[in-house]
């Protein structure tokens, strides 16, 4: 599956077309893609072998990453999981497995976007709103940060960043982290609030899950995660004992630093058409459409 995965990260939507291309074409698009494909599969890597290590550490059995390929653009792969195959026993434990993937995925993350944005330029936006064949990858906090403090100061309104292949392996990177910090159920956001806050996170978890759910009125690929979490993931967090090894007060700051960064690497609105490129969104519309009715009244 590594070695699939790979090759559906380089060749993406190409990837059911390999028998059918040229040899010259299939070198040329090898070579195009192998900053963003190797480096994404060496963060997805790191990220899956930060829990993996942390849980051998403590004499945890785990599975070794298992890779996840999608043969289409613009990302070519869900992720990577490992598998714990046995009860963790403690806060402590759940702590250190849990925050060592989304930090390892940083370490890499953060620098190779930033080395990737001194690899791109700007473009007129012009050339990208309207058109269906381009996709506009959505900014967070830090994005926004590192493209002007690189390329600009510009006006997003007027430019936009036509991104290297390591850029986007990078954003990709901190798109993956950010998620696995959403701090509901067996996620890696999960495993850190609950060694955190304990038990009591219980009576406050399903109002930061309802805050997470209006988000699908800016992006209705929330509404799936919201689904995901729900059934699947589960938003509370198994029940860990520990009446003997209570979380200390470094590993408590660490965690609530690493949950902080989510505001920074959070995307809102993570993938775009062109043709949607400053479409309103639904709580936009439903504005617009209550403006309307009152000004008619």
């Amino acid at each position: 599956m590594f070695i699939l995965t790979f090759l559906t990260l380089t060749f993406q939507s190409e990837f059911f077309e390999i028998p059918f291309l040229s040899v010259p074409y299939l070198k040329e698009l090898f070579f195009l893609r192998l900053p963003y494909s190797l480096s994404l599969i060496i963060i997805l890597s790191a990220h899956e072998m930060g829990h993996f290590l942390a849980a051998r550490y403590y004499g945890v059995k785990a599975t070794w990453p298992y890779f996840i390929p999608i043969p289409f653009a613009p990302i070519g792969t869900m992720g990577a999981v490992i598998r714990i195959l046995e009860p963790i026993r403690n806060k402590k434990q759940l702590f250190d497995i849990g925050i060592w993937g989304p930090l390892m995925s940083l370490i890499l993350s953060v620098p190779c976007y930033i080395v990737g944005i001194y690899l791109s330029s700007l473009i007129p936006m012009e050339n990208v709103k309207g058109n269906p064949g381009i996709i506009s990858f959505g900014e967070s906090l830090f994005t926004i940060f590192v493209n002007q403090w690189i390329l600009g100061p510009f006006n997003p309104a007027v430019q936009d960043v036509w991104i290297h292949p390591l850029a986007q392996a990078g954003w990709v990177g901190l798109l993956v982290t950010a998620i696995n910090l959403l701090p509901f159920g067996q996620l890696d956001g999960g495993h850190v609030i609950y060694s955190v806050f304990g038990e009591r996170y219980r009576n406050w978890i399903y109002y930061l899950f309802t805050g997470f759910l209006l988000l699908c009125f800016w992006n209705f690929s929330w509404l799936l995660w919201g689904f995901l979490i729900y059934f699947i993931i589960k938003v509370e967090h198994p029940f860990i004992p520990d009446p003997v090894v209570p979380l200390d007060r470094v590993r408590k700051i660490g965690g609530l630093l690493i949950l902080f960064t989510l505001i920074f690497i959070f995307v809102p609105s993570p993938i775009q058409l062109g043709t949607d490129i400053n479409r309103p969104g639904l709580a936009e519309e439903l504005w617009i459409s209550l403006k309307s009715v009152f000004s008619d009244m």
